[in-house]
């Protein structure tokens, strides 16, 4: 998720830290590989951090989503995904930190967010579990690791997002490698999401030049789904 405050912003680190996963990444590492990177990587203590699953970020912050994260939802929700999503406008996010993710829509610009209800996101349970914890949106998944990246991509510092008070401490680490990799697929999938957004408003200023409305957030959505189709076959 970007960085969001208390406030209801979203979070998710900002920046282009995007990895490209490699083969051999995927590989097997050994324990002294792990105890190498926790030594070479600062903030390596926070590996140990654990969610104690008291669903306070489930209610504090507002998630941004990408085609693929709605994807994954609706496959499992099984529902449509106008349902699942709510549009957030530049007042309520930091824009500056997600300008890239903005869609022009009729209203204005608006940040495509998970649906809240209740105060809480709509798929948290009366017991704080997450009903759709499989298809969580990758921001989900990496809270609330902020991984740093030095000029060659390499991870170079480990931080938590807002993160006191919160969580357990677990006596075995989380392994470096399977949270970079996490990391890497997230932003890349953002960076496919933006140039989704960027030729969408692209073709609004076109329309907007000629005299025609911008088009809807349901438009929009069926944008995406047709791109993720397209996609598939080629």
């Amino acid at each position: 998720m970007n960085s969001r405050s208390p406030a209801g912003k979203p979070w998710r680190p900002s920046g282009d830290n995007v990895l490209a996963v490699t083969a051999s990444d995927d590989a097997e590492r050994t324990t002294a590989d792990a105890s190498r990177d926790r030594t070479l990587v600062l903030g390596a203590e926070h590996l140990h951090f654990a969610c104690n699953g008291c669903g306070d970020c489930c209610r504090r912050h507002r998630v941004a989503l990408t085609h693929r994260d709605l994807a994954r939802l609706e496959a499992v929700v099984g529902e449509p995904p106008e349902r699942l999503v709510e549009w957030l406008s530049p007042a309520e996010v930091d824009f500056a930190a997600e300008s890239a993710s903005f869609v022009t829509l009729p209203p204005g610009p608006r940040l495509m967010v998970l649906a809240h209800a209740s105060a809480a996101c709509r798929f948290l349970t009366s017991d704080d579990c997450c009903s759709v914890y499989s298809a969580r949106p990758r921001d989900c998944e990496l809270y609330p690791f902020v991984l740093e990246r030095d000029d060659r991509r390499k991870p170079r510092r480990l931080t938590l997002f807002e993160a006191d008070g919160c969580g357990d401490r677990t006596p075995t680490p989380r392994e470096l490698s399977s949270l970079a990799r996490a990391d890497s697929v997230r932003w890349a999938e953002l960076d496919d999401y933006r140039s989704l957004v960027k030729r969408w408003n692209l073709a609004a200023r076109h329309r907007r030049r000629f005299g025609h409305p911008a088009c809807t957030a349901e438009q929009f959505i069926a944008f995406i789904g047709s791109s993720r189709a397209y996609e598939s076959t080629t």
